[in-house]
């Protein structure tokens, strides 16, 4: 279901994207935000695939959504997305409109969506928006760089490490593991005993704490140190 709006959720404003930007004030110099719109998935619907891709920049507003390999139902989950999340933010400038994976949302969702081309309008118009959109993806660049790095040289406590930081955290500094310790072990390609091993590790350097899957970040410097 699509409800068009002329105003933006209120936690629009506190993204990155729009940081130090008066969205009204964006919205009389670049008009957008009568064409942006209200979406809301019920819970087992694709959001997005690559044979229906989402078209725009979409911010969640309520629910959670898992990111997938594929939309079959063996596809693997890789991640959990949530309120005050993006979906979209990487193939903005790409040529290709598509991504390898799915995302289908686990509950209802509601996201505030952008059109690409008002967006690309948006960051064109505003050099505020432009430098907040190249900062995200230079974080991300960043970011990969080192879970690369990690990965593939890495310790069992660097992989696990850089795994937790990529996790979306809540307003308190948790995140919870989207997969069993099995899965996940097999995804960071150690043994579940090492992964056990990493989780004692970084607990007692007081980087997090622990409790079954919810996981608390303690101290974001030392838990980054540790790759």
């Amino acid at each position: 279901m699509k409800i068009h709006s002329t105003l933006p959720p209120k936690e629009l404003s506190d993204t990155f994207l729009f940081r130090n930007v008066d969205i009204n004030v964006l919205d009389q110099k670049c008009p957008f935000l009568a064409e942006c719109t209200f979406q809301v998935y019920s819970a087992g619907t694709i959001i997005h695939s690559a044979a229906a891709p989402l078209d725009g920049l979409a911010f969640f507003c309520s629910g959670t959504a898992d990111v997938l390999s594929d939309a079959s139902d063996k596809g693997v989950l890789l991640r959990t997305i949530s309120r005050g999340d993006f979906l979209g933010v990487s193939t903005v400038y790409s040529d290709s409109r598509g991504y390898n994976t799915a995302v289908r949302a686990r509950t209802e969702c509601s996201a505030f969506l952008i059109p690409i081309h008002h967006l690309k309008r948006i960051i064109a118009c505003d050099a505020n928006v432009s430098e907040n959109y190249i900062r995200f993806l230079t974080e991300r660049i960043c970011f990969l760089n080192r879970k690369i790095s990690a990965f593939t040289a890495g310790s069992a406590e660097a992989k696990l490490a850089v795994y937790l930081l990529g996790l979306p955290q809540n307003e308190n500094g948790e995140v919870t593991l989207p997969c069993s310790m099995s899965a996940l072990a097999e995804m960071l390609n150690m043994g579940r005993a090492s992964l056990y091993r990493a989780f004692d590790s970084i607990c007692a350097c007081g980087a997090i704490s622990r409790s079954r899957k919810r996981i608390q970040i303690l101290d974001k410097n030392t838990l980054s140190n540790i790759y």
